[in-house]
């Protein structure tokens, strides 16, 4: 059985997909109250948030991603 923790996330607590290609692990949090995968995507000049979505959001769809993102507050984005 997967354990559930509810934490108040921050960018430090994000997962990096390097450039390299090195293997990383996805963090599984929601958004919106769909379940989802997120990290940041490692890229020359800046990096991008990546937000994978297991079913279709009405607003986003599968995925959410882009290089505009700021936590002024832990927990939002």
């Amino acid at each position: 059985m997967e354990r559930i923790t509810q934490n108040v996330l921050t960018e430090e607590m994000l997962p990096i997909a390097r450039m390299n290609g090195e293997d990383f692990e996805k963090m599984k949090v929601s958004v919106d109250g769909y379940n989802t995968e997120i990290f940041i995507s490692e890229n020359y000049g800046s990096d991008k948030i990546v937000i994978l979505f297991n079913e279709l959001h009405p607003h986003w769809e599968e995925v959410f991603t882009t290089k505009y993102f700021f936590f002024g507050t832990p927990g939002e984005m």
